[in-house]
């Protein structure tokens, strides 16, 4: 693929800036890296390309995006208030070139760049290469045809760039209009848009005007761009030495969706009186600025694939969002097609001109795999092999069919509703360490009674009922203690049986028992809704990874959930159990749910 440059004409830099900004990149030998440089010098910089024989990075082609001199005239009158300032100049104030500038601006009323050197040539045959030298402390006071042919024809560019300088003039009247910028920009990256969506893009978002600035971050976040390209800015530090005319400049690489990302935050329980759940907040927006893989753990229905959504808004990458269930992949073939994706004719059925992989769909954006426990372990296996990441944090992927791999970057983020005991007896021990480099837990929503009804009045508003939130004290009472082994899929139910109610003409309501809504979604949800979330096919979960120790501890946790779903909380089951004999307590039922058996050296209750 080409890497290519783009910029706006800077007026006040010039042209010589752009020289300065690709004389460093010159200096890199690759592009892969990401971008935070400071100091840079442009008086050494001035000098890199002087050499024509130094190896270093060269883009294949850039864009110089102008307009016409009179859009920039409207930004900056420095070019006309050039004339004398130029003397002041500590370089040319010290260089044999003095006397002869002083005569040159005597003569011309305007700078005209070839007016300028033909009279060099003809009056100062021997100043003329110093005129030359000197030039670019000078250039932005030139008209932009004029600085573009001393950069092409007369500068120590032409060492290394000649020929892959494309000058791009867009015929904007006004380079303080947001619309009219766009509209052209939108027109031209249409008509180049197969030679840009197939190469690299660096993007200098920083020149122009303050206008065009705004329009780069507009067309990002409305995905109108290549998706191969990054942003830069470039900006001089006026603290350091701030009389020096060419202060030291930094170049920054900046995410291409700053706009959907300032303040955002990760916000799904923005809301929330749960220390849990404000915790798993704080977790996904530290997490997804590592790079490494996330690990959603939590009981169905309490909205893994919901918060691993959320994350595209919190993200540096591009907001790109990619969704699969593993245990849609019946087949080890299609699991590998899916994620991998597929040359022609790979195989049996396969489409002709072949399809992308989820990781490869994901580039830059973020993969989520639910049910990650549903994977064969042979599919573990060749997936764990692309999850080997690069210092730069891409993988190789290689299409079924295909020789060739295909580098891309892209957040990944898993999720299971088993308990780390099961996961790991399910999952291969390499690819279980590389999926739970962080893991965060989600509390079920038996845990967080004190947003109980936020989440209700969020299942209310989120299947969009035109009715208000129901609230009355007696439904109040009874959601918050419903241990909701469902989690907000209870919530739903509950929601929709009340909402049923409410729907109801008269005939129907004459012919049942209940004679509110409430009423009517307590007993539907009572009669129907599933009672446990952890039992598998109504047996204990045996393996032969466990200790004796891990099956008491599990027996006595799941005696306590059944117990306290069965009774409808922890102090009538505890009721129940003493009037049988028990001396049970609230601690007991504690540690049982902790497992804290498995930390005592003798394992019993």
């Amino acid at each position: 693929m080409k890497n290519i440059y783009i910029t706006w004409h800077y007026t006040t830099h010039g042209v010589a800036f752009l020289k300065h900004i690709l004389s460093h990149f010159y200096s890199l030998k690759k592009l892969n890296e990401p971008y935070h440089f400071d100091g840079l010098d442009q008086k050494i910089l001035n000098l890199t390309f002087d050499n024509s024989d130094k190896l270093g990075y060269k883009f294949d082609e850039v864009i110089y995006l102008t307009a016409p001199q009179t859009a920039f005239d409207e930004l900056s009158s420095r070019r006309f208030s050039h004339r004398n300032n130029a003397l002041e100049d500590s370089a040319i104030k010290s260089s044999p070139i003095l006397n002869a500038y002083t005569e040159m601006i005597q003569k011309f009323d305007t700078h005209k760049f070839k007016d300028e050197l033909l009279f060099f040539k003809e009056n100062h045959p021997d100043l003329e290469q110093e005129y030359l030298k000197l030039f670019w402390r000078n250039v932005q006071h030139y008209p932009l045809e004029d600085q573009i042919d001393w950069l092409q024809n007369w500068s120590n560019f032409k060492n290394h760039y000649k020929g892959r300088l494309k000058v791009e003039n867009l015929p904007i009247h006004s380079l303080r209009n947001e619309s009219e910028i766009a509209k052209q920009l939108q027109n031209w990256f249409r008509q180049n848009w197969n030679k840009l969506a197939n190469s690299n893009l660096i993007i200098n978002v920083s020149l122009g005007s303050n206008e065009t600035q705004v329009v780069w971050h507009i067309l990002a976040e409305a995905g109108q761009l290549p998706p191969n390209t990054r942003f830069i800015k470039t900006y001089d530090d006026k603290r350091d030495n701030p009389k020096d005319r060419f202060k030291k400049f930094s170049i920054l690489e900046i995410p291409t969706n700053l706009i959907s990302t300032i303040g955002s935050g990760f916000t799904i329980y923005s809301d929330s009186k749960s220390p849990s759940r404000i915790l798993v907040n704080k977790k996904m927006e530290s997490y997804l600025n590592t790079g490494f893989s996330i690990l959603l753990l939590g009981e169905r229905g309490i909205g893994k694939s919901q918060i691993a959504e959320e994350a595209k808004n919190s993200t540096v990458l591009n907001g790109k969002f990619i969704q699969a269930n593993c245990a849609s992949f019946d087949e080890d073939s299609k699991a590998e097609a899916e994620l991998f994706g597929y040359e022609g004719d790979a195989f049996t059925g396969a489409l002709k001109k072949g399809k992308k992989g989820l990781l490869e769909e994901a580039d830059n954006g973020i993969l989520f795999l639910d049910e990650i426990h549903h994977l064969s372990k042979a599919v573990q296996a060749k997936l764990m092999k692309a999850l080997q990441t690069d210092k730069y944090n891409r993988m190789a992927i290689r299409k079924m069919g295909s020789s060739k791999e295909v580098m891309v970057e892209c957040r990944l983020i898993f999720a299971t509703n088993k308990p780390i005991s099961e996961l790991r007896t399910l999952l291969l021990p390499d690819f279980y360490d590389r999926i739970v480099q962080h893991v965060i837990n989600i509390p079920p929503l038996r845990d967080i009674i004190e947003d109980r009804i936020s989440d209700w009045e969020r299942v209310w508003k989120g299947l969009r009922f035109k009715d208000p939130v129901p609230k009355e004290p007696d439904l109040i009472h009874w959601l918050k203690k419903q241990t909701l082994s469902g989690n907000f899929r209870d919530l739903q139910k509950i929601a929709i049986y009340y909402k049923s109610y409410l729907d109801f003409d008269e005939s129907i309501k004459a012919l049942i028992f209940e004679k509110t809504p409430f009423d009517f979604a307590r007993n539907e949800f009572k009669s129907f809704h599933s009672k446990t979330t952890t039992e598998k096919n109504g047996q204990f979960n045996f393996s032969i990874e466990k200790t004796t120790k891990e099956f008491i501890a599990d027996f006595q946790f799941e005696l306590q959930k059944w117990a306290v779903e069965h009774f409808g909380g922890r102090e009538p089951a505890i009721e129940h159990f003493r009037k049988l004999g028990d001396s049970i307590t609230v601690r007991t039922f504690n540690d049982w749910k902790n497992k804290k058996s498995m930390k005592n050296k003798e394992p019993g209750i």
